[in-house]
């Protein structure tokens, strides 16, 4: 190269630095990126040739930008014109960084209104419910008649009784003295306790410790009862308190079909509060609901004493849950019955609003089997059968096929894992089975990356068609699916509050390509649990003006047009060109 080139190619870089620092808009380069790409030039003066390639086969100042910035941050292979689809992809993403904060409060908002924990009560509102219009009642178990004469697991001296410790040091001693109990030859226990506070067991949920059957696994459709750990601040829990070790009573009961009841312990390790939480399915065909009622008992003293007059009632109530078969304290076999047929259910495999799916065995074959969360959400799973069952003669790979089904479970024969984004091959998979669907005027609502998996041979599938629609002549409906990829004339019928909300086929393409949009910037979403009223109108407005600015150019607008004219064809292959 000469040094007459070489000049001329380093005065246009340096020349075009310059001229995106003074930009009219937020994404210009600051005085501080500028004075770093000149050091950068200065020390790898050899790469100005390759980087003045790059500048000039940019399509525009956005692209020029995100490549100068990827030189400064040293990611990728920079400089090199094959690095220039990275940059391009990530300039598909859309999101500067204003965006991605707006898109972060979105997201939690819309994510603590997806995940609920089953109930809408605060925990201090559930543990006033609790002792309000719980029923006080006589422990109903066949008391123990085990005693422990010396050693730990009595519960003597506790580090909370005459100190103020930290919760975690009362937590570890509750612990200890469970797992001598164990370990203990006058203790006929069939039940261990497995410390669980510091990470997730009940889905999203975190309690301190669970009971489980000796010589079982962890999983919690093993789990026996449940327990949690708190100091007191006064003679009794308080309302929050109580209210949280309820919640996890609750949750459960989610977790586990066809079970009714569950024992919760609350204690700080010196006072032992036993509650039973029982779920009341009303199954009617207008309003099927669930509602939970609670009982409790008297609250007793932790510690056993060697007196002769001690009752050691507190200790007694530990120890006779702990002696306790699983059936006893409302554990039921975790299978479920169709007819002649049985799945047993081996492991819980998702968690969403309506429903827990788990990974069951049917004559030695894998399936997947949907179990509803609670009776409200029933009339999803008879849509979701009726879909699926007038889709089935499609005989397509990529939407479930039914095996069994009852009132509040579904059996499929695909089981999947989730994905972080789509395949090149998955986005004509997609759109052609939906361009099927919709000949047979359903559509699905709720296209997201949540409900797309992939089968064990790679298949992508469609999954959760409860709020799928079949449009007979009427288009109106009540808003249902995902709003964070919704279209943007349903977003803003939701602001403008109207009862009906009309959908079509395009709404299915339209969550489809802002699902891809959120994939390629966000490739995982963590679930977010709520205990709050959902403010979908707000919320609405928040993810309209998010899009609103995202997604804007010739590429995305030919890609939405498409949509327009449900040209699937085309559609198909503006979305494969991101690949």
């Amino acid at each position: 190269m000469s040094s007459t080139s070489a000049s001329t190619e380093g005065d246009y870089v340096y020349q075009e630095v310059n001229r995106l620092s003074v930009l009219d808009n937020e994404g210009k380069l600051t005085g501080v990126e500028v004075s770093k790409l000149f050091k950068y030039f200065t020390k790898n003066s050899n790469e100005i040739a390759e980087i003045e390639k790059s500048l000039k086969r940019s399509p525009n100042d956005e692209i020029k930008l995100m490549y100068l910035r990827e030189l400064l941050t040293g990611q990728g292979d920079f400089p090199n014109l094959n690095s220039l689809k990275d940059v391009v992809e990530e300039i598909v993403r859309g999101l500067d960084f204003k965006m991605e904060q707006g898109f972060n409060k979105v997201r939690r908002a819309i994510e603590e209104a997806i995940y609920s924990p089953g109930t809408d009560l605060t925990g201090t509102d559930k543990g006033k419910t609790v002792m309000d219009k719980g029923t006080h009642i006589v422990f109903p178990l066949e008391w123990t008649t085990s005693s422990k004469r010396s050693g730990n697991g009595r519960f003597t001296n506790p580090p909370n009784r005459n100190a103020d410790p930290r919760e975690e040091e009362v937590q570890q001693y509750f612990i200890n003295e469970c797992k001598e109990l164990e370990k203990s030859p006058n203790i006929k226990n069939k039940l261990i306790v497995v410390d669980k506070h510091s990470s997730l067991s009940l889905g999203t949920r975190k309690p301190d410790f669970l009971f489980i059957s000796k010589g079982s696994h962890l999983n919690m459709l093993n789990v026996v009862a449940v327990g949690e750990i708190k100091k007191r601040g006064s003679d009794n829990f308080n309302s929050a308190q109580i209210g949280q070790a309820i919640s996890f009573g609750e949750k459960v009961l989610q977790l586990q079909p066809r079970r009714t009841f569950v024992y919760v312990v609350l204690t700080d390790s010196i006072v032992i509060n036993i509650y039973v939480v029982h779920r009341v399915d009303q199954n009617t065909r207008s309003n099927p609901t669930t509602q939970f009622t609670y009982q409790y008992i008297t609250p007793a003293s932790l510690e056993f004493s060697g007196a002769r007059d001690a009752d050691n009632t507190g200790w007694k109530l530990l120890v006779t849950i702990m002696e306790s078969s699983p059936n006893i304290l409302g554990w039921v076999e975790p299978s479920l019955k169709f007819g002649n047929n049985t799945v047993n259910l081996v492991r819980s495999i998702g968690v969403g609003r309506t429903s827990v799916v788990y990974e069951g065995k049917h004559n030695d074959a894998l399936v997947a089997v949907k179990v509803a969360k609670k009776a409200n959400y029933l009339p999803c799973f008879e849509s979701e059968y009726t879909a699926l069952n007038d889709l089935s003669s499609l005989n397509s790979l990529h939407i479930p096929k039914i095996l069994f089904n009852s009132v509040d479970a579904l059996v499929i024969s695909q089981i999947g894992e989730r994905i972080g984004n789509l395949r090149k091959k998955d986005i004509k998979d997609i759109i052609s089975t939906l361009e099927k669907v919709h000949s047979l005027n359903y559509v699905h609502r709720d296209l997201r990356k949540y409900n797309l998996v992939r089968d064990q041979l790679g298949n992508i599938v469609i999954i959760d068609w409860g709020y799928s629609i079949k449009l007979e002549g009427n288009h109106n409906f009540a808003f249902a699916g995902a709003l964070e990829c919704m279209p943007d004339n349903i977003l803003q019928s939701i602001v403008n509050d109207d009862d009906d909300i009309i959908y079509g086929p395009g709404v299915d393409l339209t969550c489809l390509v802002r699902s891809f949009y959120l994939m390629l910037h966000r490739p995982s979403l963590d679930r977010i649990p709520f205990d709050k009223e959902d403010d979908i109108k707000s919320r609405a407005q928040m993810m309209l003006n998010f899009w609103m600015g995202c997604g804007r150019s010739d590429v995305w607008d030919s890609i939405y047009n498409a949509i327009e004219i449900l040209d699937y064809d085309q559609l198909i292959q503006q979305l494969e060109r991101l690949f």
